[in-house]
């Protein structure tokens, strides 16, 4: 299992659409949300939980390390709860960058040589770091020219050796390897915005070199390419265009890369190509990502559900003008008690009733983000903060904190 947390975004609808084909039943009732019936109701709890058996398998104990110096800006773990941390210790004039890492049931955090340069304080940081397995990762920084291949470092001992490579694609690989995961690498530019691409390809990165590899089977869809999520038993999920309608759409591999099925989104936003897939013990949730109203960078646009691994979906929530909440940091949180916790930049939103309805649940601020990893949810407390916390069913959490900040 992979995690992959990149560099953490700063600052970084209603239900029951069933929708033909889709997967699951339809929750019926109108497409309310927080500002439907739950939006007064803030100063409220949400309605009582059902008893929540113990975890199936707890988070392993992550310690905690406030003496770290500078603040994290990257962090993931494997599934044996090893882990590699990207800090930055930052003036007004620059940044010096380091390396933590976590062995595995280690009690402590041990600071490795960083092969990342210092980089001037106008410039911020820019790289993130991969988690591809226990003692491994890749760290990617990416280029100051969008023509120009990123700059890597592999490590596949525990960060005690840095192996430098490229994010450029050398040979094919037949499949995704466990651990492994999909990047998009450009192939054609706009010609009016080097910036932006119009044509693109996934490589699959080695969990065991960390090189980049072209994927032999392409799945069937068109730029924006991004992994949507590789879940144990329901296969790799990954995002983009349907050629043939122009919209958002998901492809499904169940066979590591080999083939690829492209199941029916119903009721998908027309913009934003980019989806993420987690799993709960509901099913399968798809949050799509594009442009809201007001405008917002990271805008939440539809959740969709699928009971049977993916091969159906459901629409159940879609974004309406003006109406919280529309904005999603990280991942959408799928609690064992059935709650689905929507993180924003204006705060916390929850949903008892399967998104009919979502209940503030935080003051109008930004309540951070959660992301799923191998060793459970991880969510950080805010942008630049140095609180986490860590959860095997989305209930119970156990916080620790990296870094004694800038």
């Amino acid at each position: 299992m992979v995690a992959l947390v990149g560099v953490w975004v700063l600052v970084a609808c209603g239900g029951g659409e069933g929708g033909g084909g889709g997967g699951g039943s339809g929750s019926g009732g109108g497409a309310g949300s927080g500002g439907g019936r739950g939006a007064d109701r803030a100063a409220e709890g949400p309605a009582q939980a059902p008893r929540i058996p113990p975890p199936r398998i707890p988070p392993p104990r992550i310690p905690s390390a406030p003496d770290l110096p500078g603040s994290p800006f990257g962090i993931g773990f494997a599934a044996d709860g090893s882990g590699f941390a990207l800090l930055a210790e930052c003036s007004e004039r620059r940044c010096r960058q380091r390396v933590a890492v976590l062995d595995g049931g280690a009690k402590a955090w041990r600071l490795r040589g960083s092969p990342l340069r210092d980089v001037t304080g106008d410039r911020g940081v820019s790289a993130d770091v991969t988690v591809l397995g226990p003692g491994r990762a890749l760290i990617v920084e990416g280029s100051e020219r969008a023509d120009t291949p990123g700059r890597t470092w592999f490590t596949g001992d525990g960060g005690r050796t840095w192996r430098r490579g490229t994010t450029e694609a050398a040979g094919v690989a037949a499949a995704v390897a466990r651990g492994g995961v999909l990047v998009p690498e450009c192939l054609e530019r706009d010609r009016s915005d080097p910036n932006d691409c119009v044509r693109e390809r996934l490589l699959a990165v080695s969990p065991r070199t960390g090189r980049h590899h072209v994927l032999a089977h392409q799945p069937p869809l068109r730029s924006p390419l991004r992994q949507a999520g590789d879940l144990p038993g329901a296969g790799l999920f990954v995002s983009g265009t349907d050629p043939r309608t122009g919209l958002p759409a998901l492809a499904r591999s169940t066979d590591r890369g080999r083939t690829w099925h492209r199941p029916r989104l119903p009721g998908v936003g027309a913009e934003g190509a980019v989806f993420r897939v987690v799993a709960g013990r509901g099913g399968l949730y798809a949050t799509q990502h594009g442009p809201v109203s007001p405008p917002a960078k990271n805008g939440l646009v539809t959740i969709h559900v699928s009971k049977d691994e993916g091969l159906t979906w459901t629409r159940i929530w879609r974004h309406r003008k003006g109406v919280e909440p529309r904005t999603l940091m990280g991942d959408l949180l799928v609690a064992d008690d059935s709650g689905l916790t929507v993180h924003g930049e204006d705060g916390g939103w929850r949903s008892t009733d399967g998104a009919r309805t979502f209940v503030r649940t935080t003051a109008r601020a930004p309540s951070g983000s959660v992301v799923r990893t191998p060793v459970g949810w991880l969510r950080r407390d805010s942008f630049g903060g140095s609180g986490f916390r860590i959860s095997a069913d989305g209930v119970r959490w156990t916080g620790f904190r990296l870094g004694r900040g800038n």
